[in-house]
């Protein structure tokens, strides 16, 4: 038994009309907007502190699936504590290293989080393995395909703007890599959402039948 229904949607963070995942990925959009509009660096970490957000909001989700109430507030509590830590210490030092670390980190245990919902966790969840487990890795390589764009961009921008402008419009778009780095994380983000929502739902189906049948 996973006893008790959590509270809220996405396991007791939020109330149940909020959708933390979506909110977070509002934030990111408006970050970015304000640093796109401001080429400020405030900016520029409230758009960075925005993408560790995103990534919270997804692990969180994943990590609440099949938890007691009391381990989903664990859960929650811990999270909440060390991202906001860990953002707390990125602002401070500004550093895109630690920013890195930190977003990569979160990734590869949100990658492995699902890939024991949808391999390994005991009893399984419905047959829907196959299905998740191909939407799960087109997800995870639309956003780090994404992250290595938006990496290089960093790094290499001056070299880029020349290029762009040596090729002209309409090519000069396809290396616009920060751009495309905006596309991509959007596609990789909205995917992984709708899949963590369905495992959420249907441990709540199980769950539901499970109480039926006592």
């Amino acid at each position: 038994m996973y006893g008790g229904r959590t509270r809220g949607r996405f396991g007791g963070l939020a109330p149940a009309r909020w959708d933390f995942m979506s909110l977070s990925l509002l934030v990111l959009g408006i970050g970015s907007f304000l640093f796109h509009a401001t080429l400020r660096q405030t900016m520029q970490l409230v758009d960075d502190v925005s993408m560790l957000l995103l990534a919270w909001s997804m692990l969180q989700s994943v990590c609440a699936v099949r938890q007691t109430p009391t381990l989903v507030w664990a859960i929650n509590t811990g999270l909440t504590v060390s991202v906001c830590a860990f953002a707390a210490f990125y602002v401070w030092t500004g550093e895109i290293l630690y920013h890195t670390f930190g977003f990569l980190t979160m990734m590869s245990f949100l990658t492995g989080r699902s890939r024991y919902i949808i391999h390994w966790m005991e009893p399984r969840l419905a047959g829907k393995e196959r299905r998740w487990n191909s939407r799960t890795w087109l997800s995870m390589f639309w956003t780090m395909f994404g992250y290595v764009l938006w990496t290089i961009d960093l790094e290499f921008c001056k070299e880029l703007r020349e290029l762009r402008t040596r090729v002209g419009l309409p090519w000069a778009w396809v290396l616009e890599l920060h751009g495309w780095w905006h596309v991509l994380t959007a596609m990789g983000a909205s995917q992984f959402m709708e899949i963590a929502r369905e495992m959420r739902e249907e441990a709540k189906r199980e769950e539901a039948k499970r109480e039926k049948r006592e």
